[in-house]
């Protein structure tokens, strides 16, 4: 650490003691902070036994066998990244656009019910998500396709990106609404359309802002539990079609952690598909953090 971030340092914590309020504040955001890392450790503690014992093959082993004592969840890491990927295929043109749409086309005495009435749809228990996907879309899947079962990954798909669009609309719609008017008063004073101002102002504006909502939907996807865990069919396997049923990691996660032996190596292995589905996260959200970042500089 460099002199000068040291005396920074020095000067922020002396300031502290002349300002009761900010020195709660400050409390508080240490606490969550703490809290972050008390559960990476507890995670990663819990799943040490199993990374030690298994290593790469914790990640890329394709045999769960619990008889046998043989961990590996590449296929539910496959069925995890298949489902959120089928979600943002189908969440990322209908978010974005619903987004363009509320923004830049919607009567302004409309934006704000409709982004209400969208916005709360990110505010309903996954479970009910899973009932609508159980006796809506699983029986016309397997009607439409002609297969005996619906509950497969395209249905799971569906489902969380009814889930995802939602977070999609919001953040995009954020950074949309954000651009300065006169950027767009500009160019419709220099004869373009509305059409042709959004496309070559406002999209190229907003577009790190756009793609930063999508990493917080892929965010929001991958640690889906219950709902996926309804219709995704919950079979560990490497699919080859988007008609197979899959088993995801949190979905896997909550089946069998009620069933593994405290200390046990299934238990600990369990821990260690979690802790790479944190990771995952982490590194997600810190991706589009710095997306939004490098864009408000450039903006």
């Amino acid at each position: 650490m460099s002199n000068k971030t040291l005396k920074k340092l020095s000067f922020f914590f002396a300031n502290l003691k002349s300002q009761p309020m900010t020195i709660v504040l400050f409390v508080c955001a240490s606490f969550s902070i703490v809290i972050l890392f008390l559960m990476l450790f507890f995670v990663a503690r819990e799943g040490a036994l199993a990374f030690s014992k298994f290593g790469p093959d914790l990640l890329f082993g394709q045999q769960w066998n619990l008889e046998a004592n043989v961990f590996g969840g590449l296929p539910l890491l496959y069925g995890s990244l298949m489902v959120t990927f089928g979600a943002l295929l189908i969440a990322i043109p209908i978010g974005v656009s619903t987004a363009i749409f509320v923004s830049e086309v919607l009567p302004f005495y409309l934006r704000d019910p409709i982004k209400s009435i969208i916005e709360l749809l990110a505010s309903i228990p996954s479970v009910i998500y899973g009932f609508i996907g159980l006796l809506i879309i699983v029986p016309f899947i397997s009607s439409f396709f002609d297969i005996p079962s619906g509950q497969t990954a395209l249905t799971a798909s569906i489902i969380l990106s009814l889930m995802t669009i939602p977070t999609i609309v919001s953040v995009s719609g954020e950074i949309i609404s954000a651009v300065p008017k006169s950027y767009k008063e500009a160019a419709l004073g220099l004869g373009a359309t509305k059409w042709e101002a959004i496309k070559t102002i406002v999209l190229p504006i907003s577009k790190s802002g756009i793609l930063a909502s999508i990493m917080l939907g892929f965010g929001r996807a991958i640690g889906e539990t219950i709902a996926v865990s309804m219709v995704a069919g919950n079979q560990a396997h490497l699919a080859t079609s988007y008609l197979d049923s899959v088993y995801t990691i949190p979905a896997f996660i909550a089946t069998h952690m009620g069933e593994a032996a405290v200390g046990s190596l299934e238990y600990s292995a369990l821990f260690g598909l979690g802790l790479i589905l944190l990771i995952i996260t982490f590194i997600v959200n810190t991706l589009a953090d710095s997306v939004v970042k490098r864009g408000v500089q450039h903006g």
